[in-house]
């Protein structure tokens, strides 16, 4: 399947492109060219099987234009794929203070690995057990599987495939989310969708001129003010400018009494800012987009916290002796349940330009052409290490990557098919600058010269791909959609640690990481696909599909792969994705109004997997695997009265390797870590009117099952350990208040009470190997605790 001369592959796939561009053409000679725009053309047609279309409409709404991108339960009942489409309610649900990764807990089959309580923080997200970002889950397999992209534009860094989930942390731009279960179809996918893909799309340019301000003050000291501004179309021209800016501490704190180093005391405070601009000009036919987003965030991160008393202290161990400085104990029964020592600020920040063109060319075929750049940093500072007079006491990690790209393709409507064919050119660099130092006595050393650890090295990764897709509809209840897809990774590593840190690579030239000369790997793959949904009665349709999707090994982490391992031993991690279910719509009946259910069966093998373990020191321990996915997603919606709206997303899974080898151990049949063995949201939101004034109380649960913790003893998960079940119950209270002013439409009061009972869990827990916490607390269970009761009241006006 791999081949190593992708040129070869290319040629043939762009050359089928090229000709299955000419036959819509000429099968539609003499066809009068259709005056509507490229985008109604778009939002007027069927939907493919297994296709939703990222210009897809939804129904009408004050931020709604004829550029819509939220599938509707009619385009989702056609699909051949399972896809749930988070809209506002959703997004309100996850709290004012929530970034992405929060507004994610509310799709079936999801699981969010956060805790801090707002968006500026690093969060691990899983679809189906199937990983993306970095957040707290301590010797994780690598997570970059999941592709991540805003407006219909790729967020991961080509070269490790991962999202920071900062990226996203103002939800009051987010007008909702697509999330796909699986590779998906050959059109709508990019480089890392072996687990799924997920768009955020913000805000749009309206037809009507508009605005909205509004602030939040909640638990912790959370604040927020955000706005947008709407310019309405003016002679074909329409754009929106949209912001917010947050800060708030953490509802962890530092223990009082500590002595390891905090900048900021006992608390931990966080901050963020994102902007969105997107302007629009539309013709006769078609439409072009200019957008720019530019997004930060910055939170204090402390260490896990021991679940019991044992050896350790808040005053940490000595590093030397190994034996705990004097103090009151570590852990969540002694130093408070929400107590945690300090360890580092992580910050994480985007910006992205880009353009989106669409054209009807005419003969029934539409071309598209989205272009843009990425530019991406991170920094983490470490100030203090849990080890007193450790080597690497401190981190400065500003590791950066810039990308840039352009996806070209083509739309043709045949007489009893619809023929997608295009491709796309992604040109990536990521730096993996780290640096690993003590400040302190005996050593003295500094970022620029480290006396532990350090890299510096780059990777250049291209990344192409061609794909053909058809749709077949011989029958108005039949839709297949098979196709083909075939990828090139263009690979290119140069170490640079020495020029980096010439002084440090002859001071001490044992922490080079870089181990090896500069190399390069070229590889390529096919990846077919088909889809096919049939409705053999009123209400009813049944689908099923395959897909074979492959990514690269993560260049990201700690340094990965080219690093340490001969560049001809690295190959393409592969993903096969079978899904089989129902789905049932009933627009009008009885009680049912707008009900749609969507029941999912699926399983995923996640072969030739690359799993790099990083240890507390920082050294990394390379393992590989292939794990299998299985289980069923259902979701339900429904507005049984027209001021009743339930919902319940219910998720059942299992998720292990069927093989797994670290350092010539074998551990196949052992279950992936942090994957919840189930998952349940249900709820209900409710309207009435009292003296004009709208009021909708909201009422919703959350139940996440067991998963299974990773053991550091063995460095692979554990067969019998796994962190408790836990369930939240939230609520929450908007009402709108109409305004008889001149340009003020409404002003709106939010109360929401997150963990409404204020339930006392762990995200997620761990057996510490005793390289953190001091050798006497080897075998001992830390952990992450999930958010207390949390409060927030916002006000906001729309004019």
């Amino acid at each position: 399947m791999f081949c190593q001369n992708r040129y070869k592959l290319l040629t043939i796939a762009l050359a089928a492109v090229g000709f299955c561009s000419v036959l819509p053409i000429s099968a539609h000679a003499g066809v009068t060219a259709r005056t509507k725009s490229a985008r109604s053309l778009q939002s007027n047609r069927s939907v493919a099987v297994g296709e939703v279309s990222s210009n897809a409409t939804t129904h009408l709404n004050e931020y709604d234009t004829t550029n819509h991108q939220l599938p509707t339960h009619k385009q989702l009942y056609k699909s051949g794929i399972s896809i749930k489409v988070l809209g506002h309610n959703e997004v309100e649900a996850a709290g004012p203070a929530a970034g992405g990764a929060a507004i994610l807990n509310y799709a079936p089959g999801v699981n969010v690995l956060a805790s801090y309580g707002t968006g500026a923080a690093k969060a691990q997200i899983s679809i189906d057990g199937i990983k993306q970002g970095w957040g707290n889950p301590n010797g994780t397999e690598a997570a970059h599987s999941i592709s991540i992209s805003f407006d219909g534009i790729p967020m991961n860094d080509p070269a490790t495939g991962l999202w920071q989930s900062p990226e996203i942390n103002q939800s009051s731009i987010i007008k909702g989310v697509n999330v796909t279960y699986g590779p998906g179809n050959p059109q709508d996918r990019w480089f890392n969708n072996i687990g799924g893909g997920v768009d955020f799309v913000p805000l749009q340019p309206t037809a009507k001129p508009g605005a909205k301000v509004g602030i939040s003050y909640g638990s912790y000291d959370f604040k927020n003010i955000y706005f947008n501004v709407r310019t309405g179309d003016v002679d074909g021209f329409s754009a929106i400018l949209a912001g917010g800016v947050s800060s708030g501490n953490s509802f962890l704190n530092v223990p009082t009494g500590s002595t390891l180093y905090s900048p900021s005391g006992t608390a931990l405070p966080s901050h963020s800012y994102a902007w969105f601009f997107k302007a629009r000009k539309t013709f006769k036919k078609g439409d072009d987009s200019f957008g720019a987003y530019l997004a930060s965030g910055s939170a204090y991160k402390p260490y896990d916290i021991l679940l019991y008393p044992g050896g350790a202290t808040i005053n940490g161990y000595n590093y030397t002796t190994g034996n705990a400085v004097p103090g009151p104990q570590y852990s969540e029964q002694t130093s408070g349940y929400y107590g945690a020592v300090p360890y580092k600020i992580d910050t994480n920040s985007t910006w992205m330009l880009y353009n989106k063109l669409n054209v009807d060319i005419g003969s029934g075929t539409t071309l598209h052409n989205d272009i843009w750049y990425r530019n991406g940093n991170r920094l983490h500072n470490r100030y203090a290490a849990y080890g007193v007079g450790a080597p690497n006491t401190n981190e400065y990690n500003n590791p950066h990557s810039s990308t840039y790209g352009d996806k070209l393709w083509f739309d043709s409507n045949l007489p009893y098919n619809d023929v997608a064919f295009g491709g796309y050119f992604i040109k990536g660099r990521e730096n993996s600058r780290n640096a690993f130092f003590s400040s302190y006595a005996p050593y003295y050393a500094s970022r620029f010269v480290p006396n532990d650890k350090y890299r510096s090295d780059y990777l250049d990764v291209t990344d192409l791909a061609a794909f053909l897709q058809d749709h077949i509809h011989p029958i108005s209840s039949l839709d297949i959609t098979p196709g083909v897809r075939i990828v090139s990774f263009d690979m290119n590593y140069t170490p640079f640690t020495t020029q980096y840190f010439p002084e440090a690579s002859i001071l001490y030239p044992k922490g080079n990481q870089s181990k090896l000369p500069a190399s390069s790997r070229n590889l390529s793959a096919v990846e077919p696909s088909i889809n096919i949904s049939w409705r053999p009665i009123r209400h009813l349709a049944l689908y099923a599909g395959y897909s074979e999707a492959y990514q690269t090994p993560a260049f990201g982490g700690p340094g990965g792969p080219f690093q340490a391992l001969p560049a001809s031993s690295i190959s393409l991690e592969k993903g096969q994705n079978y899904q089989a279910g129902f789905k049932v719509k009933v627009s009008n009946d009885g009680l049912f109004h707008h009900f749609f259910l969507n029941t999912n069966w699926f399983f995923t093998r996640f072969s030739n997997q690359y799993l790099p373990i990083t240890l507390a020191n920082g050294n990394v321990i390379n393992a590989y695997g292939t794990s299998d996915y299985e289980g069923v997603n259902i979701y339900a919606v429904d507005n049984p009265l027209y001021w009743l709206h339930l919902f319940a997303n219910l998720s059942l899974q299992k998720a292990y390797f069927s093989k797994y080898t670290v350092n010539g151990g074998n551990y196949n049949g052992l279950p992936v870590a942090n994957v919840p063995s189930s998952t349940l949201n249900i709820g209900a939101y409710m309207k009435y009117y009292y003296s004009g004034v709208l009021v909708e109380p909201r009422f919703w649960v959350q139940y996440t099952g067991p998963q299974s913790m990773f053991n550091n003893i063995e460095n692979a998960p554990s067969a019998t350990a796994k962190t408790p079940a836990y369930t939240l119950v939230n609520l929450s209270v908007h009402t709108h208040v109409p305004m008889h002013v001149n340009y003020l439409k409404n002003v709106s009061i939010d109360v929401d009470v997150l963990n409404l009972l204020g339930r006392q869990y762990n995200t997620y827990e761990y057996i510490t190997s005793g390289g953190t916490f001091g050798p006497s607390t080897a075998g001992d269970i830390a952990g992450w605790p999930g958010a207390p009761r949390t409060v927030y009241v916002s006000l906001s006006a729309n004019f």
